[in-house]
């Protein structure tokens, strides 16, 4: 009787709840902020000395990849006791805090080298002989400043407001390197789906497609 009692309660341990997450469908990557941390503190730094970083750039400063597509590809932990099914796996399981459930882009500034001061100081001093544009890369309107003597001052002047506004960047498409606290310029749009927020509440806005007129 004893050990048929053994077995029983041996049988409900192993099918109890607590070890059995097979009913557990939710995926790592859907879980809330709240349960999860992806990346190092210091993730919004340019150059953050960050070792969470999937990929990392630069072995001495430890600075973490910042991809074309602006985008950083960090490492994401859920917190101690958090159930869900990681990357690439098929079951769920319990993590402690420590392990790495997937990985998820951030957005990030991807620059190059081209320094936003110097291009701005070459535009005011110098862009009547199309310095400026060769710093950027763009040898061909730089030859024709310096040819032009900056169209007679008059693109030298168009020139100043494009790089100090930063309409103008890098021929190859990256941000200008500008330190953490400085003047950097992001450009707001639309969507068809943006959200607004009026006081400490948001509203959604659907913006009607043309084949729904």
């Amino acid at each position: 009787m004893s050990i048929r009692l053994l077995t029983l309660c041996i049988a409900l341990l192993v099918a109890s709840p607590e070890s059995d997450y097979s009913n557990v469908k939710l995926f790592c990557k859907d879980l809330p902020v709240e349960q999860v941390k992806c990346g190092g503190d210091d993730l919004d730094k340019q150059f953050s000395r960050s070792t969470e970083a999937y990929e990392i750039c630069d072995e001495k400063t430890q600075a973490p990849c910042c991809r074309k597509n602006r985008t950083i590809l960090v490492e994401c932990k859920p917190k101690k006791d958090v159930v869900c099914i990681g990357e690439g796996a098929s079951v769920p399981e319990k993590w402690d805090g420590t392990e790495v459930a997937y990985h998820r882009e951030l957005p990030c500034r991807y620059v190059t080298g081209y320094d936003y001061r110097t291009a701005l100081i070459l535009s005011v001093f110098m862009g009547m002989f199309g310095i400026d544009r060769f710093y950027l890369g763009y040898y061909a309107i730089g030859l024709l400043k310096f040819c032009t003597f900056g169209f007679f001052l008059l693109g030298q002047l168009v020139d100043i407001i494009l790089i100090a506004t930063q309409t103008v960047g890098p021929a190859d498409g990256s941000d200008y390197l500008i330190s953490q606290y400085g003047p950097i310029l992001s450009k707001v749009g639309m969507e068809n789906h943006t959200f607004y927020q009026y006081g400490s509440y948001y509203y959604k806005q659907q913006f009607l497609t043309h084949d729904e007129h």
